[in-house]
């Protein structure tokens, strides 16, 4: 493998890994996590956070080997995803500001375990839309999708290419694991802090998670606005001449 084509790879791993870091946000997921699970006993929250983390990192990895056939055959653009994510994550953002998460949820407890109550809650919200989200899966797809890089010295560009997806997929394991020991941190700062904790963080980021669900919309409507204008303009009829 020659020095440029490894070089691009490295490149792509650092860009692929600080992208998708920065979109998923542990610090956000394990805030949410705090408040969601906070009627839950200690052994509880850590499966939910482990189920969470390794639902999230599938659902990732699915997009990246297949999300853009699958957006192809429901005719899903990405602006409809933001949208959609938009409007789930403002709804969780303005539960957790009001502390009534439980509302958003339901109870998460020893009560409810039975009825599987503690794995829902790692699939939504914590895997989806906090960890696979519209923006973290619109990354993936994204570089799943690259196809650029120094081709000429690549003699087999599928190696290439699987090379590249090998890489993000990696890159997709490492941040859905720094999102797990994330959520185990928080219970320990927990443990540390006191209640207390448990009830000011989510608060915070209930905040921060509404200004994200916002900017997920405004910048879905960005997208779909000339669409609509398009369309608008050619079913208007026609000005008399």
């Amino acid at each position: 493998m020659g020095e440029e084509l490894q070089s691009f790879l490295k490149g792509f791993a650092v860009q692929a890994f600080l992208s998708l870091y920065i979109v998923v946000n542990p610090t956000t997921v394990s805030s949410v996590f705090l408040g969601v699970t906070k009627q839950a006993s200690a052994a509880e929250r850590r499966k939910i956070a482990l189920l969470a983390s390794l639902t999230g990192g599938i659902v990732l990895a699915a997009f990246a080997l297949a999300g853009t056939f699958l957006f192809q055959v429901f005719k899903i653009t990405g602006a409809a995803l933001e949208i959609a994510g938009g409007i789930i994550v403002f709804n969780l953002a303005y539960a957790l500001v009001r502390g009534r998460e439980h509302e958003f949820f339901g109870k998460v407890g020893e009560e409810a375990a039975g009825a599987g109550v503690h794995k829902s809650v790692a699939y939504t919200p914590l895997a989806v839309p906090l960890i696979a989200g519209p923006a973290s899966i619109t990354v993936v797809m994204t570089l799943s999708a690259k196809a650029t890089g120094p081709l000429t010295d690549v003699t087999d560009f599928s190696r290439f290419k699987a090379m590249q997806l090998w890489i993000l997929l990696g890159v997709i394991g490492l941040v859905a694991l720094r999102c797990f020991f994330s959520m185990l941190k928080v219970l320990r700062l927990e443990d540390r802090f006191g209640p207390g904790f448990s009830l000011i963080l989510p608060r915070i980021m209930g905040l921060v998670l509404a200004v994200i669900a916002i900017q997920f919309v405004v910048h879905g409507m960005t997208g779909i606005l000339p669409e609509l204008g398009a369309a608008w303009r050619s079913s208007a009829p026609a000005a008399p001449g």
